[in-house]
């Protein structure tokens, strides 16, 4: 990991910051109120109330730190912007309140810069995405996806990594978003109880449009169930986004000894856990095995726990028979394997395994065509249709992604790009279990966080085989969390026993 040291910013701000600071906020709030004034009055009280709430996350700058994970991973931005007409600059504009804690730390506080390995290769991606962009077919289009990576990607990761500086911060970090993912998955349930699919409350519980057939009828005919997107509007990635929640969840099972803790992480866990069933994606019930598989490798489950966790497993699907009718489809896989038909088999297949296979064999052919630098960001659905002629398996009518992460990545930013996100997922694994074993007698509840963070990227993996890479702010705020969780030194722990300063100890 290499630092910067910022000690150089003591000559700017002296020693004693605090009269400098509260001046300066009091001349700035006056000028701000006096401006929305003589505009609109109301507007005025909006002004003042903002400019106390920020003075409340300056006192306490790392509540900053809390409340844009949370709105990152409850998809606020997106879903004020797109229900409830919230211009996109102040919806998408929210995580600007991270550079609080940054210049908190950086600045006044003069902790040194953090650049690690993994940030290199983000830049380096970067640089394989501008080349791809500018030898796109279409500059403005691939150039969208180019800017949400800088956001979403490059800056996102350096913030956060440079603002989560203990354990007890980043624990801080872990239960809000086990709260964000409970309160999310909590709407769905009641959603599906009550079967309001038509109300979106507010856009934090959608539902596809789209349904399947339960294999039940009633007087009306079959039985159709809604597959439910929470607050993503996509149900796959919705159900991706819980499924990674559910190891943060189950490790506080062991981090901590408190009765009462343990009983509101199973909580937060089981609603989580429903609220990702209801997606109905099979990709999730996939990676939620490969999930179960893990923890016994890893002797985290035992004989009698798995049992339980298969009984539970059973119950969910007697709660929710839909959910078995869905998976009996994956059948057709292993009888596409098992026979020798070839493309007659495959034909028979569920038509979206069809598509989906579609999708991913286009992007390879892409990639196969444009082997360096790719097509370019977002670029890829472009292509797809008419590579889905040669194919044979399905004729795509439409432009899709290529549903898959690594074909994907390929396609749009060739064997460079490949090779720098391949990187990007391997050293924060490496880390983690690395860290896992460096702290399993010394510091347990780091070596559980670690495990932890390593199966929410393993989940991640297994389900991106699935999905290509999209809604990328959630992938890259796991990657720099499991960074963090695996570069904890005896100086971190020396440093959060000393210091009378924690995560929301007033700041100045």
């Amino acid at each position: 990991m290499t630092v910067l040291d910022s000690t150089k910013t003591e000559k700017i701000f002296g020693g004693d910051r605090k009269p400098f600071l509260v001046v300066l906020f009091a001349l700035l709030g006056a000028v701000a109120v006096g401006l929305a004034t003589t505009i609109e009055p109301l507007l005025a009280i909006g002004v003042l109330l903002g400019i106390v709430f920020l003075a409340a996350l300056i006192k306490w700058p790392d509540a900053a730190t809390l409340l844009v994970v949370f709105y990152i991973y409850t998809n606020v931005g997106p879903v004020i912007m797109n229900f409830h007409g919230v211009p996109s600059y102040i919806s998408q504009g929210f995580s600007v309140l991270l550079t609080i804690p940054l210049i908190w730390y950086i600045l006044l506080r003069r902790e040194k810069v953090i650049i690690t390995p993994v940030f290199h290769l983000l830049l380096l991606l970067l640089v394989v995405y501008i080349l791809g962009t500018a030898f796109s077919i279409d500059l403005s289009l691939a150039a969208r996806k180019l800017i949400d990576y800088v956001f979403e990607g490059v800056l996102l990761y350096f913030f956060l990594t440079n603002i989560i500086r203990t354990p007890l911060m980043l624990k801080r970090v872990v239960w809000v978003l086990l709260i964000s993912g409970a309160i999310i998955g909590g709407l769905s349930l009641y959603q599906q109880v009550t079967g309001t699919f038509e109300n979106s409350y507010g856009g934090f519980a959608q539902t596809s449009g789209s349904s399947f057939g339960t294999g039940e009828e009633n007087l009306q005919g079959v039985i159709e169930q809604e597959r439910l997107m929470g607050s993503v509007g996509e149900q796959n990635r919705y159900a991706q986004n819980m499924l990674m929640l559910v190891p943060l969840g189950l490790f506080q099972l062991w981090i901590y000894r408190s009765t009462w803790l343990r009983i509101l992480a199973v909580i937060l866990t089981g609603l989580i856990l429903i609220g990702g069933a209801l997606a109905f994606s099979r990709g999730a019930a996939v990676g939620f095995v490969m999930m179960i598989l893990i923890f016994v490798l890893l002797r985290y489950i035992k004989f009698y726990q798995l049992v339980l966790l298969v009984v539970a497993g059973a119950l969910v699907l007697a709660a929710f028979p839909q959910y078995a009718v869905r998976l009996q489809s994956l059948t057709a896989l292993s009888d596409v394997a098992a026979s020798d038909g070839g493309s007659a088999s495959f034909a028979q297949a569920d038509g979206a395994i069809r598509g989906r296979a579609t999708d991913i064999l286009a992007a390879l052919m892409i990639f196969k065509d444009h082997p360096l630098v790719g097509v370019g960001p977002d670029m890829v659905r472009y292509y797809t249709q008419d590579y889905s002629r040669d194919i044979g398996y399905r004729f795509l009518t439409k432009n899709p992604q290529a549903h898959s992460l690594f074909p994907g990545v390929a396609a749009e930013s060739g064997i460079l790009g490949l090779i720098c996100f391949l990187l990007i997922l391997y050293l924060p694994l490496r880390d983690l279990v690395r860290a896992r074993n460096r702290w399993k007698v010394s510091h347990p509840d780091r070596s559980y966080l670690a495990t932890a963070f390593f199966q929410v990227l393993i989940s991640y993996i297994v389900t991106g085989l699935f999905l290509h890479l999209s809604y990328m702010r959630f992938f890259y705020l796991m990657i720099a969390l499991a960074v963090v969780a695996s570069s904890f030194t005896e100086e971190d722990t020396l440093a959060e026993t000393k210091t009378t300063e924690t995560a929301l100890t007033p700041g100045i």
